[in-house]
């Protein structure tokens, strides 16, 4: 008898039955269980501790799924060294549970984070005209000798343009800029090593390379294949940025001729490692695993290039690691990410990390299309100078090209087999910006026998060409065309019997106004704790060369072949290892200084001008603010004889977080419970001794405190203010007087809104300025004046 001559109701029993008596299989999950720090503190575990931990975890993890072996199979990660707790799967009710655990400060998603390059270093002052001047923060620093750089780095920018592809990132070692040659015996303190899967071999100079998969391995829910097996670099991120923080000199570097000069990282000699913690995507639980490796190999500066949303801090891998990282002397930068120009973007929010935003440099890659009636229009490439000067090419439109089979708005934008090779080859084409990319249509040019393009946007963009990004184009190509300039061009093209042109480039140096504020850069302000300014620091992140992978070529595009020892990128991926290299400087120079300290120094000599005396500008040419570039944009030399800082130990930070709702079962596992608990008598965010000053909806009257060490010669100074209309700003005392090293002077501002002289809802910007007649120690005000419109 079938089955369908069974009655209705009998097979509605039957499928009732088996809903009642076959369970459904819950769904598992990778999570990240935080337990605060280890009771040993700053002292490495032993092989016998480790495994004293380890065996913990699986207890605690054991009790939630009544079953130790169940845990032990579940558990795959153990942080044993400065941070406490473990990564798992398992199902959602079983992490509840877990969470209210006692000793648990708590349990989130294994989730995702995105990443977010050489005349910078010129740009920044520590070279002048290829010599190193004797004041150079690198003549003092002995270019940052024997400091260890760790970089944490990751997938595609934080939140840059989809096209952009997936990373799978960690070092290319044979890269020149990773060589030995000059480099001594590697730090005794040193305890990091080098996996050496894939050919992967370090030396003098890469000390580390490691990769951590385990998450990414939870979240498949399957094995991994041996590309996942590697810290080699196969995207060129990773080597990109840790080049950028401490790659050694290299003559001769270029990108198809564009940037050429010697390539350097920002501590020439100082050790690198790398932690590849990314491949298709960032996972919480191994980017944890890498910041207590990193702690426990014995790195003085993490560079990470990575970021997520707003989290709250104890629910965010980045914010939990640097937190201990911080805690042991380790200074920790991290980029801004690039989800700009929409204001409250920025991430890394944590006050006790630096974070970057990024800028342009006073170089550029202009390239030019000369019309065969000698009009001439300006354009960006990196891929110039191929056609023969001063000879002419046909001129045509990529609508006039189109191939049989491909629509006219496909050709219009040079689409993928949108061309006839027959009317292009030998030919220019001009094309408009779509959704394809611009290098996708340089491609099928290319492909269809062009010999050069034009790149025009289709309407008016609010990009000024001045902090555009270029690209390594597969023709000759004028990119960046405004819309108007296109019109010009068509129309020549349209009212010329036999249309010509040609291409020309160059590099541009030194008569370029910088710094700018690009549009991808994430801005202010802070989401989670709005009393904390950031970004920081604004550092150069646009069309910047460092070193690259020779897996994949300089573009997105599978098809490129092309290999390439240097490449340029744009990002504030590539603005954070230029911090972390200036940090690794100062370390070696002040090698007693905590983590804040630098962070203040760098701070508080930044410059808020560019290099033609006038206000930072954005990605308009409007004035940027603060929440563009936090502090402004980092001045190394500056950095080294700030005069003043604002210093902070872990117990301000406790303090910080108990100010913000923390409470002590949360943070009591961050320090032993006899040597902390949050105040009697709660504190402002406001209070923090950041160097800045944000206060979020001013009605009235707010008095801050902020206190000041002397790292200088004695001194006085004098307090100084500028603020906006309708903000008054009292500083009392408004002398500090310093009679020795590490003395410490506490003052207090008070900012009040005069409601008849200031429109409310917007922020407001001023300046609190201490100065000596020789050092200058700037900080921001930000005054949120949203409060006076209730």
């Amino acid at each position: 008898m079938g089955i369908m001559s069974l009655p209705l109701f009998f097979l509605c029993f039957v499928v009732f039955s088996l809903m009642q008596y076959c369970p459904t299989l819950a769904l598992k999950r990778s999570y990240v269980v935080y337990l605060g720090s280890h009771s040993h503190g700053a002292e490495l575990t032993s092989v016998l501790d480790s495994s004293r931990i380890t065996d913990s975890h699986h207890d605690l993890l054991g009790s939630c799924m009544g079953s130790k072996k169940k845990a032990e199979e579940a558990i795959f990660y153990s942080y044993t060294h400065y941070i406490n707790g473990f990564a798992a799967v398992m199902e959602e009710e079983e992490a509840t549970e877990l969470s209210k655990q006692p000793g648990v400060v708590s349990v989130f998603l294994n989730q995702e984070h995105e990443l977010h390059t050489t005349r910078s270093w010129e740009f920044l002052g520590l070279e002048r005209h290829g010599e190193i001047p004797t004041d150079s923060i690198w003549a003092k620093a002995n270019f940052g000798e024997d400091i260890i750089i760790g970089n944490l780095d990751s997938g595609k920018p934080n939140g840059f343009l989809n096209l952009w592809w997936l990373r799978r990132v960690g070092v290319w070692p044979e890269s020149e800029s990773f060589n030995e040659e000059g480099m001594g015996p590697i730090p005794s303190k040193w305890k990091g090593y080098c996996e050496t899967n894939d050919g992967v071999k370090c030396n003098r100079k890469l000390i580390g390379a490691r990769y951590f998969n385990k998450g990414v391995e939870a979240e498949l829910g399957k094995p991994l294949n041996s590309s996942y097996k590697t810290a080699r670099d196969t995207d060129g991120h990773g080597s990109h940025t840790l080049s950028t923080a401490g790659g050694g000199f290299v003559g001769g570097t270029n990108l198809f001729g564009s940037a050429y000069g010697t390539a350097k990282g920002g501590s020439p000699k100082a050790r690198v490692a790398s932690y590849k913690v990314c491949w298709n995507e960032c996972n919480d639980a191994d980017i944890l695993a890498a910041f207590d490796a990193a702690m426990h190999d014995g790195v003085d500066v993490l560079s990470v290039s990575l970021g997520s949303g707003p989290r709250d801090y104890l629910l965010d891998s980045i914010a939990i690691g640097s937190f201990h990282a911080v805690k042991n002397g380790i200074i920790v930068v991290c980029s801004a990410g690039n989800r700009g120009p929409n204001p409250g973007t920025v991430s890394n929010l944590a006050p006790w990390v630096i974070t970057v935003a990024a800028s342009t440099i006073d170089r550029d890659f202009p390239s030019y299309l000369i019309l065969g009636n000698k009009k001439q229009f300006k354009g960006l490439s990196l891929y110039t100078n191929s056609l023969p000067a001063k000879k002419f090419y046909p001129l045509i439109y990529s609508v006039d090209a189109k191939a049989a089979n491909a629509s006219g708005r496909d050709a219009q934008f040079c689409s993928v087999g949108s061309l006839d090779p027959k009317k292009v080859k030998g030919k220019i084409v001009y094309c408009l910006v779509g959704l394809s990319g611009e290098v996708e249509a340089s491609w099928e040019v290319g492909q269809a026998g062009g010999i050069g393009m034009v790149l025009s946007y289709p309407h008016q963009s609010t990009h000024s060409f001045t902090n555009a990004r270029a690209r390594s184009h597969f023709v000759p190509t004028v990119s960046h065309i405004s819309a108007a300039d296109g019109l010009s061009i068509l129309l020549y093209i349209r009212t010329t019997k036999y249309p010509v042109a040609y291409i020309s480039g160059e590099t541009e140096v030194g008569t370029v106004a910088a710094p700018i504020m690009p549009y991808f850069s994430s801005r202010g302000p802070n989401t989670i704790t709005p009393e904390i300014l950031k970004p920081d620091i604004t550092a150069p992140g646009v069309n910047i060369l460092a070193a690259y992978s020779e897996a994949k070529g300089p573009t997105p595009l599978e098809s490129d072949d092309r290999r390439v020892p240097f490449n340029i990128l744009s990002g504030t991926s590539m603005s954070c290892p230029h911090v972390a290299g200036i940090v690794a400087l100062l370390k070696k120079i002040h090698p007693h200084w905590s983590p804040t300290a630098i962070r203040s120094a760098i701070m508080t000599t930044a410059r808020t001008r560019s290099n033609v005396r006038q206000p930072i500008a954005n990605y308009t040419l409007g004035a940027a603010n603060p929440f563009n570039y936090g502090a402004g944009h980092v001045s190394p030399n500056r950095a080294m004889d700030p005069g003043l800082v604002y210093d902070l130990t872990t117990t301000d930070y406790l303090n910080f977080l108990c100010s913000i709702g923390y409470n002590a079962t949360e943070l009591s596992t961050f320090v032993d419970k006899k040597l902390y608990k949050c105040p009697s008598k709660p504190t402002s965010p406001s209070d923090l001794n950041y160097p800045s000053i944000t206060v979020p909806n001013l009605s009235g009257k707010v008095t801050v405190t902020r206190t000041l060490k002397n790292v200088g010669t004695p001194a006085t100074y004098t307090v100084r203010t500028k603020m906006a209309r309708g903000i008054s700003v009292k500083v009392e005392p408004k002398r500090l007087k310093f009679e020795k090293i590490n003395e410490e002077k506490t003052f207090k501002v008070t900012l009040e809104a005069k409601r008849d002289h200031v429109e409310g809802g917007e922020y407001v910007f001023g300046m609190l300025t201490w100065s000596d007649g020789e050092h200058h120690v700037r900080s921001s005000i930000l005054v949120d004046t949203t409060a006076l419109n209730m």
